[in-house]
């Protein structure tokens, strides 16, 4: 059996020079549009490297998927323009060294008061 032909690893999301919106499409039953003026902050966990937690304006988008590392600089630098969920590439051994999104959930933040584009959570309990 021969070795698989070295490749150059794919981006299975799109990016864009200052886009003004950014689209999120589960694959399954919603694709969302959110403008970047509405985003407060990603946040990905070194104990938790499958999964992005992105608040944009009273939402979490969690998304999970494969070598994120590549998405989550387009987050930094707001250059995401589309990114939809294809969970078939999981399983499929040729996409190793690729960046790919797996799933992606949509989520009301709880007891979230979103006040000048900031969101601030009620930890109290209160």
């Amino acid at each position: 059996m021969e070795p698989a032909p070295l490749r150059k690893p794919r981006n299975y999301f799109d990016t864009s020079t200052r886009p003004v919106h950014v689209t999120f499409d589960d694959g399954k039953h919603k694709r969302r549009n959110f403008p970047w003026l509405h985003y407060v902050e990603a946040s990905w966990d070194y104990a938790d490297r499958d999964v992005i937690r992105i608040f944009i304006s009273d939402l979490l988008v969690l998304v999970a998927g494969h070598n994120l590392g590549a998405l989550f600089s387009a987050l930094e630098d707001q250059t995401l323009a589309r990114v939809r969920a294809q969970p078939d590439l999981a399983n499929d051994r040729e996409h190793d060294a690729d960046s790919f999104v797996t799933s992606i959930r949509f989520l009301k933040v709880p007891d979230a008061v979103a006040r000048n584009g900031q969101i601030e959570l009620n930890l109290d309990g209160d």
